[in-house]
């Protein structure tokens, strides 16, 4: 027997558009107020009046309240027939009005029977009670009543029609409706078997099922009733060699089948099958029910594909092509999952970790992404090998992993980095050229961490971040202090932000001194914060959050333009002869327009090139070493001054030093803090300010406090210092007065001189 329904076996003949219906509903006719004689009246012989097909009933009203109880008993009253005639008129009307008003009920017709209406009479009433027919009373007889109500009840079956074509339709609407949320075809075949059952009362027994692309066979998608639990099971499994028949009759036709039992759909597109709905009636179907199911059937192909379409999404989603390894997504649904069916009840405890291979961008670019690749999967090769009793397995992002992985005893939990550290230390045996790659490692434990899925991979992200910022180590437990910690930087980058919008940031100067004779030789210009609520922040700090941010470029072009133009101002006021120095970060002298951006602030801001000071430290000048040259020496040509700041902190060469445009070297604040009290720190100041002696260089100690520091400074003859021995960074408008009166300080701060 062929089983697949693209092959072209032979139809019965019975089972082509066969379509078998229950008995036809009975149309009811009411009579109000009429007196039928028993014998020999014209229209009294009701019981020979024949309507096609549909079998018609009489109903007998005495009276209009009899009539209009009648109607609320029996909704379904086709025809109303009401004697409004003489002293019965009134009462009739206001039955007739009472039905389409109070009642609101349009669809029974009417037929009046009254005297001989005068002119236009018969037709107000026409128009005002919505009447199909008035005949005169006196003039009634069998044939003429029969032809009003064939024509009421033909008006009738019009409506019905009408009103049951809108009922299909808002019936198709709604499933649509329902159906636009449903993403997988299972629930889409369920969802069809459902809404097929409210329309059929009598089905109960029902499956839906499609058919496999490849071999054409039919199998159940979803089932309901007898067939609830053959889902995934071959049609010729699920049903006798007699349906089976007929569902294969329906399937190689394309064509819909009705009979008493059974009723079986096929949905089509472009003449291909794409599904078949079984339906077992425990009653005849009617016609309506057939037409709402053929119109239903006839427009949820299209949802079908859709549906389809979301589950091939969905398994993409869930899946990674090049591993083949679950995705992000499908990992923390499964550490859910878990979480909820096995680890919650059972208080199981099990690791989430994630890992990323920092350097495999430039893998990419040195040896081509097909390496990449073949890294990523022997990864993925080895992972499965090495936790084969791992949760959930997954690529989660273009360089990353995710593992979930139980644990019994705390010193499981230190093994784990250490087996995937070892995975990188040789790679694929077949790329001996293949640089080194390492792995960063971020862990999170349930449920000392978290007790769901997403807070516990936000958890190893933190982890992660924390071993950028700490370095020197491959992997890190969550904690909640390192959450605080990164939290707080997000509040402060937040806050700092918007303090740059209000315009909370200005600039102190702090004076430099000339230790041969007290003259102040410039001021430093040092950046302030004062947030919302008044208070300052350090900037140590602040300093750092904006260079992770990326705020730190346009708060560093701030403080140059506003140091610039300050130093303008104070020139205008008659101070010459010394510079306003400004602190450059990394960013901004890595910028390919520092020189331009340096000119272009001179120039906005009318500040004489000498009167500027550049101070830069070690690191960033060995960032990169040829670009800091071009810059230094066109700057330099310009006018503008260099100083290396907190000397001695950094790795530069001596030999690049020489090279260099530098007018001074500033010593770092920690080796001035031990000079009287360690010999070290003594030592290392005395070198420095030697070497800076002898490549002449002026030599500036930075964070003096003390009397002793000084007398050991300008004994070891440094040129110049600055710090709270002689000021505290001031507002620019205090400036001025402490220059021009150099032994006393107006801001109450004593001098050496």
């Amino acid at each position: 027997m062929i089983t697949s329904v693209e092959g072209k076996s032979p139809v019965p003949p019975a089972a082509r558009n066969s379509r078998q219906f229950g008995p036809a509903p009975r149309r009811k006719v009411l009579l109000v107020s009429i007196n039928i004689p028993k014998n020999n009246d014209p229209y009294g012989s009701l019981d020979t009046f024949v309507f096609g097909h549909v079998p018609v009933v009489f109903l007998i009203a005495e009276t209009a309240a009899a009539a209009a109880q009648m109607l609320e008993e029996n909704p379904d009253i086709a025809v109303l027939i009401v004697d409004v005639s003489g002293e019965k008129g009134e009462s009739g009307l206001a039955l007739v009005r009472k039905i389409r008003e109070e009642m609101g009920n349009r669809t029974v017709r009417v037929v009046l029977l009254g005297e001989t209406p005068e002119d236009g009479q018969a037709q107000n009433r026409f128009l005002d009670y919505d009447v199909s027919d008035y005949r005169d009373i006196s003039a009634i007889n069998l044939p003429k009543l029969f032809t009003s109500l064939t024509i009421a009840l033909q008006s009738y079956e019009r409506l019905v029609s009408e009103e049951d074509s809108k009922q299909s339709l808002q019936t198709i609407l709604d499933i649509t409706r329902e159906l636009y949320g449903v993403r997988s075809v299972e629930d889409f075949c369920l969802t069809i078997l459902t809404q097929l059952q409210v329309i059929c009362k009598n089905v109960e027994d029902c499956f839906f099922a499609i058919p496999n692309e490849h071999s054409g066979e039919l199998s159940v998608t979803a089932g309901k009733g007898r067939f609830l639990a053959a889902n995934k099971r071959r049609v010729t499994e699920t049903v006798d060699e007699d349906l089976f028949e007929m569902i294969l009759a329906a399937s190689v036709a394309r064509e819909n089948l009705f009979t008493d039992a059974v009723s079986i759909l096929c949905i089509c597109r472009d003449d291909r099958l794409k599904g078949v709905v079984v339906l077992e009636n425990r009653a005849p179907l009617t016609f309506l029910e057939t037409r709402q199911m053929e119109l239903i059937c006839a427009n949820i192909t299209l949802g079908l594909e859709n549906a389809d379409m979301f589950e091939e999404i969905k398994r993409l989603a869930f899946n990674d092509s090049l591993t083949g390894l679950d995705s992000r997504a499908k990992f923390r649904s499964d550490v859910q999952s878990y979480i909820e069916t096995v680890a919650k009840p059972l208080k199981k405890r099990f690791a989430v970790v994630q890992f990323t291979l920092e350097h495999l961008p430039e893998l990419n670019i040195a040896l081509g992404h097909d390496a990449g690749d073949e890294l990523l999967q022997f990864v993925s090769e080895q992972l499965t090998q090495l936790f084969p009793d791992a949760i959930s397995l997954a690529r989660t992002s273009g360089n990353g992993f995710g593992l979930c992985l139980p644990y019994m005893r705390n010193r499981e939990l230190k093994e784990i980095p250490k087996v995937i550290h070892r995975l990188f230390e040789h790679g694929p045996s077949s790329r001996e050229n293949m640089p080194h790659i390492s792995p960063r490692i971020g862990l999170a434990l349930y449920p000392a961490d978290a007790d769901n899925g997403t807070t516990l991979w936000r958890n190893t992200n933190i982890a992660l971040a924390n071993l950028k910022v700490r370095n020197g180590t491959y992997f890190c437990f969550y904690n909640s202090a390192i959450a605080n910690d990164i939290n707080a930087r997000v509040e402060m980058n937040n806050a700092l932000r918007a303090g740059i919008m209000r315009k909370d940031l200005s600039l102190n100067y702090q004076p430099q001194v000339n230790l041969e004779n007290g003259e102040i030789i410039g001021v430093e210009a040092l950046i302030r914060w004062q947030r919302e609520a008044g208070q300052f922040t350090a900037p140590n700090e602040f300093i750092p959050v904006a260079e992770s941010s990326g705020l730190i470029m346009p708060i560093s072009e701030w403080v140059l333009f506003e140091a610039c133009r300050q130093r303008k101002e104070w020139l205008d006021q008659g101070a010459d002869g010394w510079r306003v120095a400004v602190n450059l970060s990394l960013s901004i002298f890595q910028n390919d327009d520092f020189a331009e951006l340096i000119k272009k602030t001179l120039s906005e801001t009318g500040c004489p090139p000498r009167l500027l000071e550049l101070e830069v430290t070690e690191s960033v000048i060995m960032e990169n070493p040829e670009q800091t040259l071009g810059n230094f020496r066109d700057l330099r040509a310009l006018g503008v001054s260099f100083a290396i700041d907190d000397f001695g902190t950094g790795y530069s060469s001596l030999s690049y030093l020489r090279q260099l445009p530098v007018s001074s070297l500033k010593i770092d604040k920690a080796f001035i803090d031990g000079l009287t009290d360690n010999a070290d720190d003594a030592a290392i100041a005395r070198t420095v300010i030697s070497l800076g002696r002898s490549l002449g260089l002026t030599v500036l100690a930075e964070g003096v406090e003390s009397m002793d520091q000084v007398e050991f400074l300008w004994s070891a003859k440094c040129h110049q210092a600055q710090g709270f021995f002689f000021s505290r960074p001031v507002a620019a408008d205090e400036i001025l007065p402490f220059i021009r009166n150099p032994g006393f300080s107006s801001f109450g701060q004593p001098t050496l001189f």
